[in-house]
């Protein structure tokens, strides 16, 4: 029986990695498979085991799959292993972003990088969510590399109810990311100052998402130094349905943010029937398939101006919302799951 090995650098359930790691796990296990996720930021009541303890078989019949996301001392024994390797790409974010708010993340950050060239000898091959991840692969020296979105499951949604009149005021606006400096809050909070001075006073923004201490609390002092304290709601962590009530509660899905690999609440966005508007960089404009709103600029009371004129016209919040649940289909979980297992299926019963 064959042993499939889920590496992963880090492993929270809930979060995007945590949940496809263990949506691919249970994927292998359908093919009778023995199955282990290895992390090396163990967590209590998690199904994922402590990767010190990570043993492989010199017979070369195991196979490791490795979530590639971020630097990791525990890839040291992948490489020596002889098992086939597979790396799963799902972005490192560039460490530039991190130099001025956490040094010691922007050093893990360099050193993922430079491991993913490491790894370009030794792998099979490599999955990666998005056409962007690919090319950044193959520019890093991997010539087999193939394309699969990652595994992700959505909320019920409610049907499709067409807006009969514009927002006149009150609107809410949404963006669902970590509170780190590549999601660009500060920006956001910034544009919807402009949008609610010039358009809306009653307008709200909330921010769901947890990140890093510094850069939230630069964001928390930008709130007040913009008055905006009683208008923009920081969150932090909600559960699964107490997000998916802010989605469907919203007018609009907003989205400043500089760097995404794939970007998992662009498609959440769209699957609940929200307007999505969003800066175009990294892997946006792909992942959201022609059926969003990009902006090529960031200043302030531009996005506020394009904010305005899609609440205020019923045709094309109607028009967005139609297209994004179509595209949302496109990215399902069930025919992402069904790639991966034409992808992996040689592999794994061969």
């Amino acid at each position: 029986m064959k042993t499939v090995h889920h590496v992963t650098p880090t492993f929270q359930q809930h979060d995007a990695l945590g949940q496809h790691t263990k949506e691919l796990h249970h994927l292998v296990q359908s093919f009778n498979c023995r199955s282990f996720i290895w992390s090396s930021d163990k967590r209590r009541s998690s199904p994922a085991r402590n990767a010190k303890r990570l043993k492989v078989s010199d017979s070369g019949e195991d196979l490791i799959i490795y979530q590639a996301a971020t630097g990791s001392s525990v890839l040291e024994k992948v490489m020596k292993s002889n098992a086939q390797l597979i790396i799963n790409y799902h972005n490192i974010t560039p460490a530039t972003y991190f130099d001025q708010w956490s040094p010691d993340l922007a050093s893990e950050l360099r050193m993922g990088r430079r491991q993913l060239i490491e790894l370009s000898d030794r792998a099979s091959f490599a999955i990666a969510d998005s056409e962007y991840n690919a090319a950044e692969l193959r520019s890093l020296g991997f010539s087999d590399v193939v394309v699969v979105p990652v595994l992700f499951k959505l909320g019920e949604k409610k049907e499709v109810n067409e807006r009969m009149e514009p927002l006149q005021n009150g609107s809410q606006w949404l963006f669902v990311g970590r509170i780190v400096p590549n999601k660009a809050q500060h920006d956001l909070v910034t544009a919807f100052a402009a949008y609610q001075q010039m358009y809306d006073r009653e307008a709200k923004l909330i921010l769901i998402g947890t990140g890093l201490a510094p850069y939230e609390k630069a964001i928390q002092e930008l709130i007040r130094e913009l008055g905006l304290q009683q208008s923009v709601k920081l969150l932090g962590a909600t559960t699964e349905e107490e997000k998916r009530q802010y989605f469907l509660s919203s007018d609009i899905y907003v989205s400043l943010s500089e760097h995404e690999g794939f970007g998992i609440p662009l498609v959440e966005a769209m699957h609940y029937g929200l307007p999505v508007v969003a800066y175009e960089a990294a892997a946006v404009r792909e992942t959201l398939g022609g059926k969003g709103l990009l902006l090529d600029s960031k200043k302030p009371t531009e996005v506020a101006a394009v904010v305005h004129e899609i609440l205020q016209d019923d045709q094309i919040l109607n028009s967005l919302a139609s297209d994004g649940y179509q595209r949302a289909e496109e990215l399902s979980f069930e025919l992402n799951l069904e790639e991966y297992k034409r992808v992996l299926s040689p592999l794994i019963s061969g």
